[in-house]
């Protein structure tokens, strides 16, 4: 590397794949026996134990909801969105409460005006339209474990 080149540049250049964020653990180590066969130390990424890309494909809903929120221009950050849509989330057809509608109109900030209550039903049909491939599979499998 010259005076000239940065690190960006040389990243950039180099055919080797820099994994940032990314946390691996390595396997405990082997008990020392002639019994035992030998292994080598794994360096597969760690998820917790209900993690979507382990179980199945992923949902993609949440990150559609958030970013319709945010199309809505009601003055949501990133992550006041995806509280609203978590307490959508906490009944099981995302309906909210009366109170939960309260709370919900609150999820922007002490500093920052509560939402009317048309605009958390706008905010709520905006979930709902991206959850609706969600819902209608998740009340599926309610109907299947009645049947059964």
């Amino acid at each position: 590397m010259n005076d000239q080149t940065t690190l960006a540049d040389a990243a950039a250049v180099s055919p080797f794949r820099v994994l940032r964020h990314r946390r691996f653990m390595p396997a405990a180590a082997p008990v020392e026996s002639s019994s035992a066969p030998s292994t080598t130390i794994s360096t597969a990424p760690t998820h917790p134990a209900n993690c979507l890309c382990c179980i199945g494909g992923p949902d993609l809903s949440f990150e559609r909801a958030v970013f319709s929120i945010l199309a809505l221009n009601l003055g949501f950050e990133y992550d006041t969105a995806a509280k609203f849509i978590r307490l959508c989330r906490a009944v099981p057809r995302m309906v909210l409460s009366k109170g939960k509608a309260k709370i919900a109109s609150k999820v922007r900030g002490k500093n920052i005006d509560a939402l009317s209550a048309e605009e958390v039903q706008r905010v709520q049909n905006v979930v709902l339209v991206e959850y609706a491939g969600t819902l209608a599979l998740e009340e599926k499998q309610r109907i299947d474990a009645g049947v059964r």
